[in-house]
């Protein structure tokens, strides 16, 4: 099973006005459980641009084969099992 997410982020910038940015991340080894999925989709993104002191996840929302949004985003603020709001 391969699931498909799109992060919603920017980088941590001091003096400059936050840039949103979209990251694409593709789970292989899927396990069918959406929270468990998004955690290890958050984990590769950290692995590629790195840690979230440095980055802030603004939501995760998880997409299908054709690139399109399934079910609700994922927020920090709602659900902190997936997405630490703390560094």
């Amino acid at each position: 099973m391969i699931r498909n997410y799109r992060i919603e982020w920017f980088k941590n910038e001091k003096y400059r006005e936050p840039m949103k940015r979209h990251s694409f991340i593709k789970v292989t080894s899927a396990s069918g459980k959406v929270e468990k999925d998004a955690k290890q989709a958050l984990e590769l993104f950290v692995s590629e641009f790195g840690s979230l002191k440095y980055n802030t996840i603004v939501k995760i929302q998880e997409l299908d084969e054709n690139m399109e949004q399934i079910g609700e985003d994922i927020i920090p603020q709602d659900d902190v099992s997936i997405i630490p709001t703390k560094r």
